[in-house]
């Protein structure tokens, strides 16, 4: 039978990392803990509520319908948790505290660096913490609460988010150094549709720019995708093995292009250009570290 005593922020952090991380060593890596401590606090918090909220299964942690029905509030007070603190450091002027930035495959790789370092030259007394992962999952944790700020490779469809645009991407057809397309100057979308295609996974900014920009020229159903892949390192290994040909970012492939591991194709008429969007919670949602960031990206426009 569940009691009254008040759950504990730390008891709410250590069950959503385990659902998030699906794995009790994971989440207990995550939050710094041990393993036994992370087990001594979900059993707490299954004793207090009287329920079980997680279960093992081969594929990790799930959670049990009482966990599911505890994840959103559990969230929430999180969010909670952290938006008081941020008051507080606002309220006495500190400048410390934490950062957390998300970004889709290109933005973590080969733009956030080069702003974090930035932000730190004009904020050092604030941590920064940096997280990857495809466009709709930065934009679901920014949605949560869990990051702060996010610079990902499409436009976020989540309502209750603010974006805009931030600088400029092209994304470019890329091949083998032996494929008979690099010895051309062009290739035809039609040419393109005959091959075999690496596609990303549906949760990627740059395959729903891509295939939007394939819509418009009639080729979206017509493609060959021989498999989905879940990183722009991971289409560029699968161009170099022989598995097909794909569109990436112009800024993740020229080390690969000046050591001729790949190449570059144009194909007539088609151009693909993008704009990176940060996205973030509505300003008075916001950390004073996480405003100054977005401050920082407008600056540049």
């Amino acid at each position: 039978m569940a009691n009254t005593d008040p759950l504990s922020i730390r008891q709410l952090e250590v069950f959503v990392a385990l659902l998030e991380q699906k794995s009790f060593t994971k989440a207990a890596r995550a939050l710094g803990l041990s393993q036994s401590t992370v087990s001594g606090h979900m059993a707490d918090l299954e004793r207090r509520l009287g329920l079980r909220l997680v279960s093992r299964s081969r594929s990790g942690v799930e959670p049990t319908a009482a966990g599911n029905a505890l994840l959103p509030p559990a969230r929430q007070v999180l969010h909670a948790e952290r938006s008081a603190r941020m008051a507080v450091a606002e309220l006495t002027g500190l400048l410390s505290g934490s950062l957390v930035i998300g970004g889709s495959t290109i933005p973590a790789d080969f733009v956030l660096p080069g702003l974090l370092g930035r932000f730190h030259d004009e904020h050092p007394g604030i941590r920064l913490l940096m997280r990857a992962g495809d466009t709709q999952e930065v934009v679901d944790h920014v949605a949560a609460g869990e990051i702060d700020v996010g610079l990902v490779g499409a436009a976020p469809l989540a309502k209750g988010l603010v974006s805009f645009a931030y600088g400029e991407d092209r994304l470019v057809l890329i091949v083998r150094p032996d494929h008979p397309f690099a010895k051309r100057k062009s290739v035809s979308l039609q040419d393109v549709a005959g091959e075999r295609i690496v596609g990303r996974e549906e949760g990627s900014g740059t395959q729903r720019t891509i295939l939007e920009a394939l819509a418009e020229a009639g080729l979206d159903h017509d493609l060959h995708i021989v498999c989905r892949v879940g990183s722009t390192s991971a289409v560029k290994a699968s161009v170099r093995a022989g598995l097909g040909l794909s569109f990436v970012s112009e800024l993740a492939i020229q080390d690969e292009i000046e050591a001729k591991l790949l190449a570059a194709v144009p194909v007539k008429g088609f151009s693909v250009k993008r704009s990176f969007h940060c996205v973030h919670r509505r300003p008075q949602e916001m950390s004073p570290a996480a405003r100054s960031f977005v401050d920082l990206l407008q600056s540049d426009d």
